[in-house]
């Protein structure tokens, strides 16, 4: 499978006019090669060539460990801590014909170690993301099987943190519950984001130490991966009590939501897809408070192409997956979001989540 993901690669880097590209330790070179090692400041990469070449420049502290996950398919080019890292990469890139060529690099690499590669070994490197992201943005069959059991857990855990979220609760002990349940499931590489009262207005919340109180507004938003696959679910809850106003804006957001999710068929133009949840909220006087894109493409990363925005300028194709997730954010205040994942397909499409969209009063 590997071996068929580096092919498809390497015809998109010869698409897109490069002599080949930089993948350093992340999902993406875990979906590359089925392995992926700790990175520290010593630099270490897989390259492709656009004719399908690969090779592995690492520091000697990582060789066996490569050499043993790639089963010696790769060739692997070393360096001792004291010796020139630059030095054996110019070997390296010469004796595979890259020497002043233009490469890609995916977003892990370091720029210490690019620059000093750049300056020393007399390549050149541009932005890769759209490249790596263009070879795997059709799910196989099987890929998507996997996004639907990554959902189907996701969906699961949250009607059981229904039962759970109670005043008095840090935001950490129901991050915790999510986490623990999910793996429990069979999920793996769980997240969760638990955004409470005004934190809630912070779309990509970090914190964790807020006291759940009555009345409060919550932000579930989490997921797991299945065989590598991830999934994104969003839902917002309330303790004890719901205000008109907060009544309102879940409305406006759903409605948003779920015109998106009707538009986001295969053969959709993808900035059609933005502006149907875009317009409902614009339309409600909340424009300025929808900040965000309408939704991120998802598989071996959980944001990954395609992006649903309007700049986007692309049609839907079976095998693509995506978020739906608008939001409507009063700073301080408090934020209503609802997320699901969504899978073009020939038909149409298919909406990988099922939890209900209704509003819950813990």
């Amino acid at each position: 499978m590997e071996k068929i993901r580096r092919k498809n690669l390497a015809a998109e880097i010869k698409k897109a006019g490069l002599a080949g590209m930089l993948v350093c330790p992340s999902e993406e070179l875990l979906f590359l090669t089925g392995f992926t090692p700790m990175m520290c400041e010593r630099f270490q990469g897989l390259f492709i060539t656009a004719s399908g070449d690969c090779f592995y420049v690492c520091n000697l502290l990582y060789k066996g460990e490569i050499e043993h996950a790639y089963k010696g398919e790769i060739p692997t080019y070393t360096w001792m801590d004291g010796e020139s890292m630059t030095a054996v990469m110019g070997e390296a890139l010469a004796k595979h014909g890259l020497l002043g060529q233009m490469l890609g690099v995916n977003s892990s690499a370091q720029a210490f170690n690019v620059l000093d590669i750049v300056q020393d070994c007399g390549v050149s490197f541009s932005n890769g993301l759209a490249v790596l992201e263009e070879a795997r943005i059709l799910k196989t069959a099987a890929e998507a099987e996997d996004l639907r059991r990554a959902a189907r857990i996701a969906d699961d855990v949250f009607t059981q943190a229904l039962s759970f979220i109670r005043p008095g609760l840090l935001e950490a002990d129901i991050s915790d519950f999510l986490q623990q349940k999910m793996a429990e499931a069979g999920g793996a590489k769980t997240w969760s984001i638990v955004a409470s009262g005004p934190n809630s207005s912070y779309p990509h919340y970090m914190g964790a130490d807020r006291v759940i109180e009555e009345q409060d507004i919550i932000i579930l938003d989490f997921g797991c991966a299945y065989h590598g696959m991830y999934s994104d679910i969003s839902r917002t809850v309330f303790v004890g009590h719901i205000t008109d106003e907060q009544k309102k804006i879940y409305g406006i957001v759903r409605e948003a939501q779920e015109a998106a999710e009707r538009v986001a068929i295969n053969g959709a133009f993808i900035p059609d897809v933005d502006q149907a949840a875009r317009g409902i909220i614009a339309a409600a006087g909340y424009q300025e408070n929808f900040f965000n894109r309408v939704g991120h493409g998802i598989g071996y990363m959980i944001h990954e192409g395609p992006d649903i925005k309007k700049s986007n300028q692309r049609h839907l194709q079976p095998g693509m997956a995506f978020s739906i997730e608008p939001g409507i954010y009063l700073s301080g205040h408090f934020g209503i979001r609802i997320e699901d994942i969504v899978l073009a397909t020939i038909p149409g499409q298919e909406v990988l989540n099922h939890s209900s969209k209704e509003i819950f009063v813990l």
